[in-house]
């Protein structure tokens, strides 16, 4: 079927974001990477720069993981005794020993009963939220939350939505006072780490008004933190704002490896 009338359009609205400003621009490739050397840290080599070393500063790999000898080995070794990839979902026979492993230890590292990884950013919040929304719930969310959890709450279908200003208190008690008598069960989700503001969420206020409010609502009020910015980063053991805060009253916890630590994203819950 002819694309001419569909090319046209796209073209349209490209020229329009182009004249905005806010048109991306040609995307970057890496070529190669030079390891860290003595007091030097790696450098990169981009397409069309020939030999020209870069500095990335765009990475979300804040510890160098991925770029760690043994981590590499590790990684190695691991397809040499499974393979590349496990061969399907994990709903159909996907499920490997070292999932389970992982999980397990990811779940001791949080002080969690289970924990569960997923395969990318959206698809754990997306899959957290979709399960746990029904057409009786209302979810809350803090109006500086990533846009994964903005997505995540369009398609789970709430009831209600409702979104309090930035680390507002007062204003997420009100919300709760609000909701009362209109649902049968509230999810609070918030950031961790704010990743555009570096700032982080205040989960003992959080989860203090969570207890408050619980027995308002016949199913109880759940509390989810995304904390991909934070689990690496900060705490005094690089577990998160749950550790930096001293609250462990958060039901679900989100975070991710690919980030400080590596390549997965996982949830964790008590």
């Amino acid at each position: 079927m002819p694309l001419d009338r569909i090319k046209e359009v796209l073209a349209t609205y490209l020229k329009e974001l182009e004249e905005k400003g806010v048109l991306k621009g040609n995307e970057t490739v890496i070529t190669g990477i030079k390891q860290a050397q003595d007091d030097k840290g790696p450098r990169y080599f981009i397409k069309g720069y020939g030999g020209k070393e870069f500095l990335r500063m765009n990475a979300n790999n804040y510890l160098g993981m991925s770029l760690r000898k043994e981590v590499i080995e590790a990684e190695e070794k691991a397809a040499k005794e499974f393979g590349a990839g496990p061969g399907a979902v994990r709903f159909i026979s996907g499920t490997y020993t070292p999932h389970i492993a992982l999980e397990k230890k990811l779940a001791e590292f949080h002080d969690k009963e289970a924990a569960m990884i997923f395969s990318s950013a959206y698809s754990t919040v997306v899959g957290i939220l979709a399960t746990m929304v029904t057409q009786d719930t209302t979810v809350i969310s803090d109006e500086l939350n990533h846009n994964c959890i903005i997505n995540g709450i369009k398609l789970s279908r709430p009831k209600d939505k409702k979104v309090y200003k930035h680390n507002d208190m007062n204003g997420l008690a009100s919300t709760l006072e609000s909701s009362i008598g209109n649902c049968k069960r509230v999810i609070v989700v918030t950031d961790g780490i704010f990743s555009m503001r570096g700032d982080h969420a205040p989960l003992k206020d959080i989860a203090d008004l969570a207890e408050k409010y619980n027995s308002n609502f016949e199913e109880g009020i759940l509390t989810f933190v995304d904390d991909s910015h934070g689990v690496g980063a900060i705490g005094e053991t690089g577990r998160g704002t749950t550790e930096y805060t001293h609250e462990d009253r958060i039901d679900v916890l989100i975070a991710t490896l690919g980030k400080a630590l590596g390549s997965k994203w996982w949830v964790c819950s008590k």
